[in-house]
Formats: structure tokens, sequence, C-alpha cells
């Protein structure tokens, strides 16, 4: 008979954790994020590539909202659809040293939770320990990506993959209304599931690159539901699996999370107030403080100065909206044109504005060593623009703006929210009003005026 071993002290933290109360305000934040990362979820459905698969893929029945659109299905296909469109128009929410969280753990969540009849209340709470779980998994997961990637060919980059899977398992679990039992064995399976791209082509814009936080969430699902039936996860693999992770990170690691439920990671997120890679927001940052002293038409160049994986943004070959929104030249030299930007400013007109592509040419990105230092705790950047006469104006952006310690204030969030609800709802002050009060209702409530109308 195959002994099984017992869990490390990390599991009964999590296991003690996932039955534990979340405080009022922690809550609020959790209703945030959901609000956040639905609202994006709708605009990310009128991205053509996702309008024209949400429109024709068979799914199965089911009273899941597949939002922005008129549709609902089975949970998983549900899932699979918002968590494409959650990432698709690059402005979501994310965690600093634990990536794209939020995203899959709120379309998997919110799945689960119109097929069993949610409340939002059970909503939230299922999406802000998910949230906890999977930034501090990711943290160590970082780590061994490093490894990695010194090992291999290509790069193991794309950012939804094992804690975007784990997300939506542990956040439907407890929409689902599992006892503990089953939500504990959700993440045991989430835990040990990893949809993983062996390349990032965000360059090519590919929309196949958005589909795979698609599958993780919808993973994410399938584990939950066969948790909540009875399925048991591998105590084995957990130790095969994060033992390693324990060896990397060192004590840090069982500390973080011995820490649950004291410290909370939600609250030290970031929100997006441009429509494009968290890796452009510093040097945005930057530019938007010496925008008013720079003179477009007298420009001869722009230095970026940021950490390592800043400095692979630095091409002007964009030929998409996906490519472009990982560029670092264009961004700025979009921003210097025009101003502050949106979604349509990545539309086919705007990427081949003559004016911003000879803008986007006089920038270079750099590595530098004081950045590097401090990412990912801090995602710094800096910028100098020299002109033709050879005056120079710089500025410096330590954390970009919509960082927790570089918020511009819950109004400014909420607008944003109604913006991305009016680029794709006829009825947008509807889809407003049910996400600020997410709390206060049940969750297929929500999903209907998410979706649009014939």
């Amino acid at each position: 008979m195959v002994s099984v071993p017992e869990d490390s002290a990390w599991l009964s933290d999590v296991a003690a954790f996932l039955s534990g109360p979340v405080p009022p305000a922690v809550r609020d934040r959790g209703a945030q994020v959901v609000a956040d990362v639905l609202a994006a979820t709708v605009a990310g459905a009128a991205v053509p590539a996702n309008d024209a698969v949400s429109g024709q893929v068979a799914l199965g029945a089911g009273d899941a909202s597949v939002v922005g659109t008129e549709r609902t299905a089975d949970p998983g296909g549900a899932a699979l659809l918002n968590g494409t469109a959650s990432i698709s128009q690059e402005i979501e929410e994310g965690h600093n040293t634990g990536g794209h969280v939020g995203a899959g753990v709120v379309v998997g969540g919110f799945a689960l939770a119109e097929h069993a009849d949610a409340d939002g209340e059970r909503l939230v709470e299922g999406v802000v320990k998910a949230y906890e779980l999977c930034a501090r998994i990711e943290n160590a997961i970082f780590l061994m990506k490093d490894r990695m990637n010194e090992a291999l060919p290509w790069l193991v980059r794309d950012p939804h993959s094992t804690w975007t899977t784990l997300g939506p398992a542990v956040a439907g679990a407890i929409a689902l209304g599992a006892d503990e039992e089953a939500v504990l064995e959700a993440f045991r399976l989430g835990a040990n599931l990893a949809v993983v791209s062996m390349w990032d082509p965000y360059r090519e814009g590919a929309p196949a690159r958005n589909y795979t936080a698609g599958f993780s969430a919808q993973a994410g699902v399938n584990a939950a539901l066969l948790a909540d039936s009875g399925l048991a996860g591998s105590r084995a693999a957990m130790h095969r699996v994060y033992d390693p992770l324990r060896e990397l990170k060192g004590e840090a690691f069982d500390r973080a999370f011995a820490e649950l439920g004291e410290t909370w990671e939600i609250e030290t997120n970031y929100y997006k107030f441009a429509p494009s890679c968290r890796y452009t927001h510093a040097p945005l940052g930057a530019v938007e403080e010496l925008a008013d002293e720079v003179d477009v038409e007298r420009v001869d160049a722009i230095d970026v100065y940021s950490y390592r994986n800043a400095c692979d943004l630095d091409y002007t070959d964009y030929t998409n909206a996906t490519s472009a929104k990982f560029s670092i030249p264009y961004v700025i030299a979009r921003y210097l044109t025009s101003g502050p930007f949106w979604l349509d400013d990545f539309d086919e007109t705007s990427l081949s504005d003559p004016a911003v592509r000879t803008l986007a040419a006089r920038v270079s990105v750099h590595y530098d060593e004081q950045y590097e230092e401090t990412f990912p705790e801090h995602w710094s950047a800096s910028v100098a623009v020299t002109h033709t006469d050879g005056s120079t104006v710089a500025a410096e952006c330590i954390d970009p703006p919509g960082d927790y310690r570089n918020f511009p204030g819950t109004d400014a969030l909420r607008e944003k929210w109604r913006r991305l609800l009016a680029s794709r709802l006829d009825d947008a002050d509807e889809a407003f009003d049910a996400l600020v009060s997410i709390r206060e209702r049940d969750a297929r409530a929500v999903g209907e005026a998410l979706r649009r109308g014939p």
C-alpha cells in the first residue's frame, strides 16, 4: 500500500485560513477587485477575435454569463471566454509580486457563483481567499521560472498559468458553497494544474495568447466542480511540486502562509488606468510628469531606464493592438502626441499614425541596475527627453499610477469602470450600479446586467 504523506505546515495554514473570516475592509477591497475585472471583461468581449469566437463556439448549456455578450453557458465554457476577455484589453488589475491575480480568480468565482445562485458576499469571500493564496504562490513560482528559463531554449513567461488555475478552483469552490474539505481539495487540484504557454506571443498579437488565461480559468472551474463532487487532490504532488519552492524561498515561504489572515495581499494590488502592459506604466508615469516641457516637433531622442523585464518591450515594429500595448516606444509616443490614451488608441488608424511612428523610433529602453534591484516590489523607471537644441528634461516614476502607493482615488477607478462598460453595453448605468453594489446583489442579477441585449 502506498503511503500518503502528511500535509506540510504551510498547507495546514492554508486549511485554517480557508475556514476563517474575512474582515469587512478586506471584503470591500475584494468587491473592488471583482468590479474592476468584470468591467475589463465586458470591454474585452468587444475585441474582434473574442467577439467572433464567442458568437460561434459551441458551449454547454448553463446559466453562467458570457459577459458583454447575449450568451449564457456552462460554468467552464463561460470561464474560458470570460478569462480570455478579462486580459485582452490590458486594463485589469494585478499585484506587484503576484502577477495578474484577479482576472482568473474573479471569472472562475463568478461563473460558479452564478451556477450555484450564490450571493455577492459569498462570491467576494471566495475571491479574496483565492487571491491571498495565489499571490503568495506566484511570488515563489517567479523564482522557479527564472531557473527554468535558464535551462530552456524558450521562456516560460506567459503570466497566466499555475495560480490562475488555482485561483478559480478555490474561489469557485467557495462560491459553490462546498464544505471545508472540498474547498481544500479544490486547492490541491488547482495547485497541481498549470496551463502554460511555452512562448508568450504578445508581439505578434495572436489571440491564442489571451486564450491561455481562458484555458486556465476553465481548468480551475472544472477542478472546483470535481472537488465538490468528491474528487481528491494528490497529497504527494503537493510535496513534489511545492517543496522545491520552499527551498528556493527559504523561511519566507512558510512565513507568508503563516501570515494568512493577518496580512492581506489584496490590499497591496494595483489598478490600471491606461490599457497597456504594466511594464509600460512606470515609463508612462514619468512621461506624464514631463509632458508639458516636451516640444514633440523638436524631440531628438527619448531614453527610458528601467528593470530587465521592461527592456524586452523596446521595439517599434508593432503591427496590432496587442503588440502596441507591449511596446514602450508606442505607448510613450502615443501619449506625447495626443495625451492620455484609451482603448481606441490601439486601432489600425492609431497604429499607422506617421507622427507616432516617427517619435516611437526615437525611443530607446536601457537596463538600470538600481531599478532591477527593487523589482518587483517597485516597478520603476526614469525618462529623459533630449531636444534637437540639446536641452533635456527628465522625470522618474518609482511606483506607477494605480499602484496602491500611487492611487488616484475611488472616484477615478469608478469612472474607469463606467468607460469600460460603455464601450460595449447599451445600458452601462445599470451594469455600473450592479458592480458598485455587488456585495448586496445575487451573482445572477449581476450577470444579467453585464450581458448585452439582442
